[in-house]
C-alpha cells in the first residue's frame, strides 16, 4: 500500500530465552510453550480476542474508523483480510497466519474472514467507541 495506513509482518520467531530486549515484539518459542510479546511500551487502552469460524458471510471488520488505530494480532489459524483506503480507494489483499501482526490506521476499511478456524488479539491505544465504527461495504468482492 502506498499510503502508511497499513503495516504487516510477521513477528520474529526466537528460540529460547532472548538475549536481548525485544524492542519490536516477537515469538520466543520455550520448553514450556510459546511467549509472544505483542505490545513492548506501546500503550493499550482496548484489549480484545477475535475469534473467527469458517463458513458463507462469516466475516468480521467491515468497517473502518475515522479515529482508531489498531493492530491484529494472528494467534492461530489463516485469515484472508482486506483493506481499502477510504481515501485514495486503493485495496491490498493478504493472507494472514499465525504469527502476523497487521497495524490499521484510521480511515482504511477492513474486513476478515476466516480460511480455517483462528484466533487473534486486537489492540488499541484508543478505547473502544462504537460511534467510530463506520460501516463499508464496498470490499467487492466479498472476502
Amino acid at each position: 500500500m502506498t499510503t502508511n495506513k497499513l503495516a504487516i509482518r510477521a513477528l520474529p520467531v526466537i528460540e529460547g530465552p532472548p538475549r536481548t530486549p525485544l524492542t519490536t515484539g516477537g515469538r520466543i518459542r520455550l520448553p514450556a510453550g510459546e511467549f509472544v510479546q505483542v505490545l513492548n511500551g506501546d500503550v493499550a487502552r482496548f484489549v480484545a480476542l477475535l475469534e473467527f469460524k469458517v463458513g458463507d458471510g462469516l466475516t468480521r471488520g467491515n468497517h473502518f474508523h475515522e479515529k482508531k488505530s489498531e493492530a491484529l494480532y494472528v494467534v492461530s489459524g489463516r485469515l484472508a483480510a482486506v483493506f481499502v483506503d477510504v481515501d485514495s480507494g486503493e485495496r491490498v489483499e493478504r493472507t494472514l497466519v499465525a504469527g502476523d501482526l497487521a497495524r490499521v490506521a484510521p480511515r482504511l476499511a477492513h474486513t476478515y474472514r476466516a480460511l480455517e478456524p483462528a484466533l487473534a488479539i486486537e489492540t488499541s491505544p484508543t478505547p473502544f467507541d462504537p460511534a467510530d465504527v463506520v460501516p463499508f461495504r464496498r470490499f467487492d468482492p466479498t472476502p
